[in-house]
């Protein structure tokens, strides 16, 4: 039998707890800026946490599960609501916050046990100094925690088998924690109100302690997956312009070659009509002679590989650009920005059936002390943003979306900064680099 000062921790702090670790969570993680929508959804799913718990807090126990499905989902709606991410990765991170949750009101419900010396504890004014002292302790030093933890400079992708990892990890340490709540008597259960607070309290922090090293151990096998997979990309796109290059070569000798034939053939034919359909010709030669002549060769070659494919595939590929800017970069950081830039853009503007909207617009200029890189396209579709990158609309998110990342990776390298912007059917890539590293032509630290 169980004490007679057994008293059941309260629901509702539970729902307090659960409800402030959504709010910490949503605070040390990066996302887009709320709205007046999400607020009021958020605040419903909070409201409804916070009162169907403080409602069901003396349901019978056949109820108990039911109610703690109800209360999951609601927690989920609250954190899916809060945070711009996936349903695998919000499941994720649920599960995370529920644990911090059920330590937090688990620990706070501990202290004030010990303090009043064992006698049941109720809803009062020290319960009340009791939980603000505990929660302010607690979620400052979660936050501390997870601010490193789990705001890191990649996007961690949860897939299925991770997921259920956690489900596992976590279902067993809240079994194990409320095991000495069932009125059975088991092995593994204690007796005592005191002894049961401290084993809940423990194994939950406990399974906190193995949820965050999972999580840690998770973001380093990613970095590693990403470094990698960017390293990929550049050599590719470092292949890429060694491939154009060669075949924009070959292209300007047979040029070169076709002038000197055309002046041959000029000083042959006397005609008037041969001298201007030779004359019609030379300049429709020049055109190309002017193409793509930026200041910088490495983009020049790649500019004109990739307007090559753009005219091909009923393309307009518009480039203003001073690409003298760009000589203080290194080649392969070059091929890999524009040849990334290009390629997504390309491939967005292909995707468009009217080829009146397959436009791609890119400037490069020095404005204000920065070196300016801007790349427009239209795009068809919806885009999900997530840490202020769109997603990539492939099935395979695992092995695909590295692009933009791989640009930004670049940009960094040079203290410069990345944006992206949907809007009106248009795409919008920016990029700032700092003027002082290239007038110096080094990276400035």
């Amino acid at each position: 039998m169980m004490s007679e000062m057994w008293v059941d921790p309260p629901g509702v702090l539970y729902a307090i707890s659960y409800v402030l670790a959504a709010a910490c969570f949503t605070a040390f993680i990066r996302r887009p800026s709320w709205n007046c929508k999400k607020t009021i959804k958020c605040f419903l799913f909070a409201a409804f946490l916070i009162l169907f718990m403080f409602f069901t807090d003396d349901v019978p126990q056949i109820w108990f599960w039911p109610c703690l499905v109800l209360e999951f989902a609601a927690l989920y709606g609250l954190m899916y609501c809060a945070n711009d991410m996936n349903q695998i990765n919000t499941m994720y991170y649920t599960l995370h916050m529920f644990i911090i949750g059920e330590f937090t009101a688990s620990l706070e419900w501990l202290i004030c046990f010990f303090i009043v010396g064992g006698e049941p504890v109720k809803l009062s004014a020290f319960q009340a100094f009791n939980l603000f002292v505990v929660y302010v302790l607690v979620y400052g030093a979660i936050y501390l925690i997870g601010r490193k933890l789990y705001r890191t400079q990649i996007d961690v992708n949860i897939n299925g088998r991770e997921l259920a990892m956690v489900a596992v990890i976590c279902f067993t340490v809240f079994c194990m924690s409320n095991l000495s709540y069932v009125p059975v008597n088991t092995p593994f259960s204690a007796q005592l109100p005191r002894e049961i607070f401290n084993i809940h309290t423990w194994v939950d922090l406990g399974g906190l302690a193995i949820l965050f090293a999972y999580h840690a151990q998770l973001i380093e096998l990613q970095m590693k997956v990403d470094f990698d997979n960017m390293q990929n990309i550049l050599d590719m796109q470092y292949a890429n312009y060694q491939i154009s290059k060669k075949s924009v070569d070959m292209v300007n000798q047979k040029y070169h070659d076709l002038k000197h034939q055309i002046n041959l053939l000029r000083a042959e034919f006397g005609s008037k009509d041969a001298l201007e359909y030779l004359d019609k010709m030379e300049s429709e030669i020049e055109s190309y002679e002017a193409q793509n002549k930026t200041g910088n060769k490495i983009l020049d070659t790649i500019l004109t590989g990739k307007s090559l494919y753009c005219q091909q595939n009923d393309i307009k590929l518009t480039v203003v650009a001073d690409g003298s800017l760009l000589n203080f970069m290194d080649i392969m950081d070059i091929s890999s920005l524009f040849g990334n830039a290009l390629d997504n853009a390309i491939e967005s503007v292909g995707a468009i059936p009217d080829k009146e909207k397959r436009l791609i617009h890119l400037t490069i200029s020095k404005d204000k002390g920065f070196i300016r890189i801007r790349m427009e396209n239209c795009y068809g579709g919806e885009l999900d943003f997530e840490n202020g990158l769109p997603q990539t609309t492939k099935r395979d998110r695992n092995y695909h979306g590295y692009g933009l990342k791989s640009i930004r990776s670049t940009v960094q390298k040079y203290n410069g900064s990345v944006r992206v912007e949907a809007k009106d059917g248009w795409f919008e890539l920016r990029i700032l680099i700092p003027v002082s590293i290239s007038e110096r032509g080094e990276i400035v630290r």
